[in-house]
């Protein structure tokens, strides 16, 4: 048996790294680590790791039952055990989805207690988290000699207040970058493995993520609550779509085995699905750590290349970031 030890036990997760790891096969298994919070420690504890993962499309559901979390862990409760499980011989792999913020907190630190603790026994570290070149984020913030990869994640999974039910989209994308080391045949699963997901990355922060930000700070003072009421707006749709085509596309490099246009057509379908409630104020917590990766990042492009820009401009004014 062989172990993940997942840092940041949100919804997430949950319809995202640990559906890849199930659908994977093998023999693996995945220990979740929440920080504080213990409601979706304890209720995953008291159903054996069992959880309902609905993909939620934009007419029917498809309903599943996910049980490769085997055991949980609350970081601010259980310090020392979560250093030990990462030191443990049988975990090869660890995975973060710690936001962008997380980088400079406890859990990191802990992750580095534990990677401290394992000596030379090889691991691998991959952040899951909307960081630009999440992977040596990473190995600055923690250090040690464990192997660090960049990897892309996408599916919009709105947060639950049952924590054995995870509703998300049918859609789901993850690049990983290539590595050396045991780990979960996560390409069985339609993970993508890639020598650069530099490509990947910006384009998922400049299009999909830039877009959501846009939605929020500007949907938000409309009296828009979700993504789906914001794109449903006339007028916020075509300013999204002409902060892409002017001012965010011309930003990104080409991206290899992707059609931009049809992924970015795709991205409307997925905002506009009315049966998915991503609520807008969920995006606009944390503008302080968003804005600057998702927005200032290709101002300054721009303006390097001699253009201003106006719409960018809107948005991070709305959203109170300089």
């Amino acid at each position: 048996m062989s172990r993940i030890v997942h840092l940041g036990l949100g919804a997430f997760h949950r319809a995202h790294q640990a559906v890849y790891t199930a659908d994977a096969g093998g023999d693996w298994e995945i220990c979740g680590v929440a920080w504080r919070s213990r409601a979706v420690a304890d209720a995953l504890r008291g159903s054996g790791g069992r959880y309902r993962l609905i993909e939620r499309g934009p007419v029917t559901d498809h309903e599943r039952e996910i049980s490769v979390i085997t055991e949980t862990l609350v970081a601010h409760d259980e310090p020392d055990a979560v250093v030990e499980r990462i030191a443990a011989p049988d975990t090869r792999v660890v995975t973060l989805t710690v936001t962008e913020g997380g980088y400079r907190g406890p859990m990191i630190d802990l992750l580095a207690r534990g990677l401290a603790a394992r000596g030379d026994e090889p691991i691998a570290v991959l952040s899951c988290d909307n960081v630009p070149d999440n992977g040596e984020v990473t190995r600055r913030a923690v250090g040690g000699a464990a192997t660090f990869a960049s990897t892309v994640v996408d599916r919009i999974t709105p947060a639950s207040g049952d924590p054995l039910t995870v509703v998300t989209e049918p859609f789901s994308v993850w690049i990983i970058e290539r590595f050396d080391g045991d780990r979960p045949a996560w390409e069985r699963a339609g993970a993508l493995i890639v020598d650069d997901t530099r490509p990947y990355e910006l384009m998922k922060l400049r299009l999909v993520n830039a877009s959501h930000s846009a939605l929020a700070h500007l949907g938000i003072p409309r009296g828009h609550e979700t993504v789906a009421d914001a794109i449903g707006d006339p007028e916020l749709r075509d300013f999204v779509e002409r902060l892409i085509a002017e001012e965010l596309r011309p930003t990104l490099p080409p991206v290899p085995a992707i059609d931009v246009d049809a992924f970015v057509a795709q991205m409307f379908d997925r905002f506009a699905n009315p049966r998915i409630h991503h609520r807008l104020q969920q995006i606009a917590t944390g503008a302080e750590d968003k804005i600057p990766l998702r927005l200032l990042a290709p101002a300054r492009e721009l303006r390097a290349a001699g253009r201003e820009p106006v719409l960018i401009e809107r948005v991070v004014a709305a959203a109170g970031v300089s």
